[in-house]
């Protein structure tokens, strides 16, 4: 087989698709194996035999020269691994998988909206803009744009003010709970547009759910629309944890409600916003200064 690796690249992305994976990963996959294709062959290198570590470290240095972030970089070692892993145990069994060295991340903090961002967008929420609804709904839920996309009329249960996340990432059906504010927000919406069944939010022929970049596209038209020079979907998520975090949730419900099956997920939420963690600390800690074991102490001390 001349070309060994992509080909084995090609199946093991049959594969992957057999399997169901979301058409995100698919995508990822697709793009990190473009990149280390392009680079194994203009060094000749064909099949995996030639796949040394010193082959591997001189693809990752080829990166870092690119200046690429070492999340990048990482991504497309994880996918080549993968590849490596595919190969030994579907088609070469006792192949020997190079050592593969992944970059150290540095904990870089997400920058979500700030609260006076927060209150210009809310400002503007009204049933009659489209954008303004499908903004309100993923600051509101922190629901990721996959999930959104996916809602239909059936998943909103007003009476009891419940919505159902039927798509999610990791595959689990979700149900959060609906604010009050959201629901009048959605009724007064659903109503105008006379949408009684099928996608909450969609495409002009009343059928099409929304593409991701159709997603993308709006709410960066109604962010700037409301002054806010910021974009992307997921950064609602991170605005949501954050104002979540801020405000003391708990974080198993925090979890519950994000849909991370393991609370590690979770903590990136705590070990990115901890700053805003510090300035609660006097209020809620066990020995917190304005905490109720401390004036519980202190009012049996006057006694």
């Amino acid at each position: 087989m001349k070309k060994e690796i992509e080909e084995t690249v090609r199946i093991w992305q049959r594969d992957n698709r057999i399997r169901n994976l979301s058409e995100e990963s698919l995508e990822s996959y697709d793009a990190c194996a473009k990149d280390f294709l392009r680079y194994f062959s203009a060094h000749g290198i064909w099949k995996f035999r030639q796949l040394t570590e010193e082959v591997i470290k001189d693809y990752t240095f080829s990166q870092l020269q690119r200046n690429c972030s070492a999340r990048t970089v990482n991504n497309r070692l994880k996918a080549l691994r993968r590849v490596c892993h595919y190969y030994e145990s579907e088609l070469k069994p006792g192949f020997n998988i190079p050592q593969i060295t992944l970059q150290r991340e540095e904990m870089t903090c997400r920058k979500p909206l700030t609260d006076e961002e927060v209150c210009k967008i809310a400002a503007n929420f009204s049933p009659d803009n489209p954008d303004s609804v499908l903004v309100a709904f993923v600051l509101d839920t922190g629901a990721r744009s996959k999930s959104v996309r996916n809602v239909r009329m059936e998943d909103l249960d007003f009476d009891r003010g419940i919505i159902t996340l039927r798509v999610t990432k990791n595959r689990d059906v979700l149900r959060i709970p609906m604010s009050m504010k959201l629901s009048e927000l959605l009724r007064q919406y659903v109503r105008i547009n006379k949408i009684k069944e099928g996608y909450l939010f969609r495409c002009t022929d009343k059928e099409t759910m929304f593409t991701r970049s159709t997603v993308y596209k709006l709410v960066k038209r109604y962010l700037n629309h409301c002054g806010v020079d910021k974009s992307g979907v997921h950064l609602f998520r991170y605005t949501f944890g954050k104002i979540m975090i801020e405000n003391n949730c708990n974080a198993m419900l925090l979890q519950k409600w994000l849909g991370h099956r393991t609370m590690e997920e979770t903590k990136k939420y705590v070990r990115l916003y901890s700053d805003e963690l510090k300035t609660v600390c006097e209020q809620v800690t066990p020995l917190a200064q304005y905490g109720k074991i401390l004036k519980k102490l202190s009012s049996e001390c006057l006694l």
